[in-house]
């Protein structure tokens, strides 16, 4: 399925022929793009290019992907609701209740996201908070498309803004695009923010592939030659031989944790296949004609992954001790691998879970869209229901069980903490301790005035961080000294 990812201003022209050949309702795409046009006029990107071109643009993806005609729309509409004064209500009536839907839950995403800052620690947990937040995967594809679009465009912000959209992309939306099969978008705004967060690193990367580039591609096309050969001489006959050279960010990766004269398989072909008994074909016809690596073999047709991941993975040696990756696998299960439900990363955190249903294994069971007996498309997500995400006024993301109420997160801060507060804020608004909170609200802890507090309470206290996540309303220092 190639993308056609051109930046060239977005216009209706431009989006007429991608209507076209997904066989959309013209008329109500053209309808929403003026709606859309209207409501940012007098809008700009940091770009100068009028602010249409960024939602135009995710639209064309969007009908590149084939998830449906209101994503498309959702695509058009989504900054509406955020940027100019159409609302909710507008859109449904206008478009109706499911593309309502699609864009309140990518204005929630963006809302709820916006100016939280992620550590080391919480990173996980803010990932599961993206999840639980929708239980359409729509909404986070759009928000991948959109992602991209501004990575593309990353030039024209600040520096400071281009460092906090890197570490968000590495952090999170690169795992998330894993999670739900999206690997097309994940090596390209992956290898975007690579370059951000590691300038140095990346710069001595691509000296050290630009020396052996030649070669590389030297390679690459005498390899593709052979395999056409060989499946001419064969009768394999509709198969597609594609050569790569793999990302940077990857390779960065595995040079970490190999060392970079490890790294066997940069140059990299796949032979795209009509069944299934064609893959073996061609396997046993490879390792025939070449040394192989027994320790890159993988038959990921016969045992796939948990996920559903499924090809062929082989690495040859060629001249000068050179390896080729070849990975073996039929069109469907490309296209399953690249733009499906699909997670290599599924496997592998589920396979190192290390707290019950509190470990990686939820990753496994969380994407359920594919088709169902009468041919509609399923995309809810299986949302984690167990848990409720919340935030400190800090930033930081915290897990609760659900139904967990305000005293609940003052006492997961400290003991001390439950044990002295007289009140909650949540999102900027008093509230009741037993309180239930909902995944994305903000919690600030209200301490007495007046506490016959000890030794060991003012320690508590002191400490950074949890004075950062409650309203310290009793003066620690004068405390002490009395």
């Amino acid at each position: 399925m190639p993308i056609e990812l051109s930046l060239n201003q977005i216009s209706w022209t431009d989006l007429e022929k991608h209507v076209d050949e997904g066989g959309f309702n013209k008329e109500l795409i053209k309808k929403c793009y003026d709606f859309a046009e209207k409501a940012h006029f007098g809008q700009k990107r940091d770009s100068g290019q009028p602010y249409i071109t960024h939602p135009a643009w995710i639209a064309k993806v969007a009908m590149q992907l084939h998830i449906g005609e209101e994503a498309v729309l959702a695509a058009l509409l989504h900054d509406c609701v955020e940027d100019t004064d159409v609302t909710i209500d507008n859109i449904a009536n206008e478009f109706g209740d499911e593309v309502a839907l699609l864009v309140s839950g990518l204005t929630e995403v963006a809302k709820k996201t916006k100016g939280i800052e992620m550590n080391q620690d919480n990173i996980e947990l803010f990932r599961r908070f993206l999840f639980s937040s929708v239980n359409d995967v729509r909404v986070l594809i759009l928000r991948l498309i959109d992602k991209l679009h501004n990575g593309l465009t990353l030039k024209y912000i600040s520096p400071e803004r281009q460092l906090k959209y890197a570490k968000n992309i590495l952090r999170v939306y690169g795992p998330v695009a894993e999670y739900v099969g999206l690997h097309f978008f994940k090596k390209m705004v992956e290898d975007i923010a690579f370059q951000v967060v590691y300038p140095k690193e990346a710069e001595n990367l691509k000296k050290i592939i630009e020396s052996n580039r030649k070669n590389e591609i030297k390679a690459l096309a005498l390899v593709n030659n052979d395999l056409v050969q060989l499946l001419k001489i064969n009768n394999i006959n509709e198969a597609i031989v594609e050569g790569r050279i793999k990302s940077l960010y990857s390779t960065f990766l595995k040079a970490q944790k190999k060392g970079i004269d490890r790294i066997k398989d940069r140059v990299a072909l796949r032979i795209l296949t009509e069944n299934v008994a064609d893959c073996y074909n061609i396997l046993g016809l490879l390792h025939a004609k070449y040394k192989y690596l027994e320790d890159e073999f993988v038959d990921y047709i016969a045992n796939p992954k948990p996920n559903g991941y499924r090809t062929i993975q082989t690495a040859i040696i060629w001249k000068d001790k050179l390896t080729v990756e070849i990975q073996i696998k039929t069109k469907e299960m490309h296209e399953f691998n690249e733009f499906g439900p699909a997670s290599h990363i599924a496997y592998k955190l589920g396979t190192e879970t290390t707290g019950g249903s509190r470990g990686m294994g939820w990753i496994r069971d969380l994407v359920k869209w594919q088709k169902n007996d009468k041919d509609i498309t399923n995309y809810r997500l299986n949302v984690l229901t167990d848990c409720v995400y919340v935030f400190t006024p800090k930033g930081d993301t915290i897990q609760l069980d659900s139904k967990s109420t305000g005293l609940d997160f003052a006492y997961r801060i400290h003991t001390e903490v439950g044990d002295h507060c007289n009140g909650i804020k949540i999102n900027g608004k008093m509230a009741k301790l037993d309180t239930e909170l909902k995944t994305g609200d903000v919690v600030e802890v209200l301490m007495n005035k007046k506490l016959n507090v000890n030794k060991n309470w003012l320690e508590i206290a002191k400490n950074q961080w949890v004075k950062g996540h409650i309203r310290k309303i009793t003066n620690i220092d004068e405390e002490e000294e009395n």
